[in-house]
């Protein structure tokens, strides 16, 4: 027969029709070896899943398109069809993470998302507890071995979108946590937080995660307990004082025993001082746990507004310092319109060589600067390490730019954020020219003439 252009195209679609058919029967074999496939299938390979307790079962499922002859449906097939499942299963994981209704979301898409979401155990792990007990089980079933991330949060979105708290009480929260507690061994992370006032929320919520109870958390990492609320002077000591892998605290409202066994590896922490104690005694509460957690890398303090109920006080001004050799970012958080006491006190004592970032954060957003802020540099020394310093509102002074550019021989960028103007970046060039000639500004925003004329203030207001 002649050789004719026609037939060398014909040829060459039924050979790549044929490749292209073999080729994805041996990637679907590969990512499903349970189910027997065939060229001429037209459907993926769909978990029989007919148990009477399946929740979230998807319903009216249009067919899909994986093994539709390649002539007559390539335009048709969206491009995350073909996406390689573990990219997928990849994507459904993170999109959990945001969204604990996601996982139950994705598996009503499709059957073959569906397949790939049963059998991708850490897209089920966030468990957050609520009184669909029956939903959060078998969420835990589904995550088979898989660590869990355990959320008991009693805060929801309501139809605009705004939050709201949902009614609790000590003998709901009780029953909510006996959902998880069995499976205390495979805890990944805890975030308990209370917005409003309840009584003996915290003895509910912790009361079998206390010292003498089978409770040790072996792969607990991450552990957020907030709330601000709290009226329960005791301090509890967790997991029986056993929790070697945990490396992120947040704490807000809520006295700790702090053990070497449980908080000797962290690397970070952010903590809001209960105000069960004040003054002294509270920055001898400080100075305690930052001795034993000596290796962090990022620490957040904040003092918040003292409460009219307090435990008794030491007199006796405390001297004992500690050194944070690895820390790298401090965040000092201020909540009232003054610098609190206890944290103008707490920084004298902490000696941090390895600082490279200072946020100064004012909660309040106050418009002018705080009455002891003169008073806070004098007796804290800026560390000389400090590459990056970020002013925020009642910390911020115009005067302050200058003398502190001059005196930080390391410092790259200070970052100012005041009330109703964008944020300001002061970029610092060393490299080629005296720090004196060479302030250079971000585009992020610009400095008024008139807060930048540079002012000959002692640098020792700084650094003394």
């Amino acid at each position: 027969m002649p050789y004719t252009p026609r037939r060398s195209q014909q040829r060459a679609q039924t050979f790549s029709r044929s490749l292209a058919n073999t080729i994805k029967s041996k990637l679907l074999t590969s990512f499903f070896p349970d189910k027997q496939l065939h060229h001429h299938t037209s459907e993926p390979p769909v978990a029989h899943l007919r148990h009477s307790n399946d929740i979230s079962r998807p319903r009216h499922l249009r067919r899909t398109l994986y093994h539709a002859d390649i002539s007559h449906s390539h335009h048709y097939i969206h491009f995350i069809r073909r996406l390689p499942v573990e990219i997928l299963a990849h994507i459904f994981v993170l999109g959990s993470q945001q969204d604990a209704v996601f996982p139950v979301t994705i598996s009503h898409v499709c059957r073959a998302w569906r397949y790939i979401a049963l059998r991708t155990p850490s897209l089920w792990r966030c468990i957050t507890l609520s009184p669909h007990e029956r939903m959060w089980r078998e969420r835990i079933h589904r995550a088979r071995a898989c660590t869990l991330d355990i959320r008991l949060i009693t805060r929801a979105s309501s139809r605009l979108g705004q939050p709201r708290t949902v009614d609790v009480d000590p003998f709901t929260v009780q029953w909510h946590m006996h959902i998880v507690l069995p499976h205390i061994q495979r805890w990944r992370s805890l975030d308990i937080e209370f917005p409003e006032y309840a009584p003996f929320l915290w003895k509910a919520a912790l009361s079998n995660l206390l010292f003498g109870a089978p409770a040790q958390a072996p792969l607990l990492e991450d552990l957020s307990l907030v709330y601000r609320d709290n009226d329960d002077m005791d301090e509890f000591c967790l997991f029986s004082g056993y929790a070697p892998r945990l490396r992120r605290v947040t704490l807000d409202g809520i006295g700790l025993t702090w053990l070497p066994s449980l908080f000797s590896n962290l690397t970070f922490l952010d903590y809001t001082h209960h105000g069960f104690t004040t003054g002294h005694q509270a920055v001898h509460d400080v100075i305690s746990i930052l001795q034993v957690s000596s290796r962090l890398v990022e620490l957040r303090l904040a003092f918040p507004p003292k409460r009219t109920t307090s435990l008794p006080s030491r007199v006796d001004s405390v001297t004992q310092r500690v050194t944070l050799a690895h820390l790298a970012s401090l965040h000092l958080r201020v909540e009232g319109g003054e610098i609190p006491f206890e944290l103008a006190h707490l920084v004298t004592l902490m000696s941090t060589p390895s600082l490279t970032s200072l946020r100064l954060v004012d909660v309040s957003r106050g418009h002018h600067p705080f009455p002891q802020l003169k008073s806070f540099f004098y007796v804290y020394a800026l560390p000389p390490s400090l590459r990056t310093l970020r002013i925020e509102h009642g910390w911020y002074d115009h005067r302050m730019i200058s003398p502190m550019a001059h005196a930080l021989p390391r410092i790259r960028q200070i970052i100012v954020k005041r009330s109703h103007t964008p944020e300001q970046v002061l970029n610092i060039n060393r490299a080629t020219s005296k720090p004196s000639d060479d302030l250079n500004f971000g585009r992020s925003g610009a400095y008024n003439d008139r807060h930048l004329r540079i002012h000959r203030l002692d640098v020792q207001y700084l650094s003394k």
